[in-house]
């Protein structure tokens, strides 16, 4: 059965990996669909892993499922974005995209989260810049874009960041949080008051923020002397007023709070393609496209691993 069922992958991948808009015939996917989904039935009950057989299942504490596959061009994943490279200079090994620089800590059916990128600007007593950090994160060309989870946070008392999507979506907003005193401040509170939240539309694809200062915190210095901007899991992120004496904030956040990032195959996620005739979707979230099968191969070889760039 493992036999059968790695040729199965085999198929399915060199079906997704075909030359641009090859067609392949309605019949071959018929009898792939159905055969798939007997054997992975049938084997769900001995086994819960779905990593592609014959690949390594786990990158340190990471499960990697197909379509995801570890290592760089080893025919494990569905293509050149579900590679995952897994750097074991680390102890454990870490997981990332591609040849990028984006740390992967989990990945589900639709989702992967990945570690943070935290832009900061701190200042001398005098209002002079003593350190500069920009973020950023480009997913252009890529199957992913930033989920909706997603909250664009600034912290500090005087403090405006602006954040500027230049694909997926066109998209500007931004955030003033100020404060005159560390009494102003509320634990829990991201109101505007040494901490302010904005949303960000589904579908961008990529972001730049810049962080900027009234004052330069010549006001608040005694207490503050650093603004943070970062994008992450709006439910893990919890404001604290200790945030400005803490000195490892901009780490910590770094690497306690995720980035959220929606992944798909072709221009639908996994519960999105169940609602259509023309797809069938696998319990590991595999999307075979029935009608036709071919499933962005011109976005495929337009990929790039320079693409994610921070």
């Amino acid at each position: 059965m493992r036999l059968i069922l790695t040729k199965l992958f085999d198929l399915f991948s060199r079906y997704m990996q075909k030359s641009m808009f090859q067609q392949v015939t309605m019949i071959n996917i018929l009898l792939l669909v159905p055969l798939a989904a007997l054997f992975y039935s049938n084997s769900a009950a001995a086994s819960t892993a779905t990593t592609k057989p014959g690949c390594q299942s786990k990158c340190g504490d990471l499960s990697v499922p197909y379509p995801f596959g570890i290592g760089l061009g080893t025919n494990c994943s569905m293509g050149l974005w579900f590679d995952i490279n897994c750097n074991t200079t680390f102890n454990p090994p870490k997981a990332f995209i591609g040849t990028g620089n984006l740390e992967i800590i989990s990945i589900s059916d639709e989702k992967i989260r990945i570690k943070n990128w935290v832009a900061a600007r701190c200042y001398s007593q005098t209002g002079n810049i003593t350190r500069k950090n920009p973020a950023w994160i480009n997913f252009t060309g890529t199957p992913y874009t930033f989920a909706d989870l997603n909250k664009f946070t600034v912290v500090g008392c005087d403090d405006l960041a602006i954040i500027v999507g230049t694909s997926g979506r066109n998209f500007t907003s931004g955030c003033l949080s100020v404060c005159l005193e560390r009494e102003d401040l509320i634990d829990g509170s991201c109101t505007g008051i040494g901490c302010c939240q904005t949303p960000i539309p589904k579908g961008l694809k990529a972001f730049s923020s810049t962080l900027l200062s009234i004052r330069n915190h010549t006001g608040v210095w005694s207490f503050n002397r650093c603004g943070y901007a970062f994008l992450g899991d709006q439910d893990i992120f919890k404001f604290r007023t200790s945030d400005f004496s803490d000195e490892k904030f901009q780490s910590r956040t770094t690497e306690n709070v995720p980035i959220v990032i929606d992944w798909a195959i072709g221009n639908q996620s996994c519960s999105e393609a169940t609602k259509s005739a023309d797809y069938a979707c696998l319990e590991n979230s595999v999307v075979l496209i029935m009608t036709r099968l071919v499933v962005d191969t011109a976005v495929i070889a337009r990929q790039d691993t320079r693409a994610i760039r921070i």
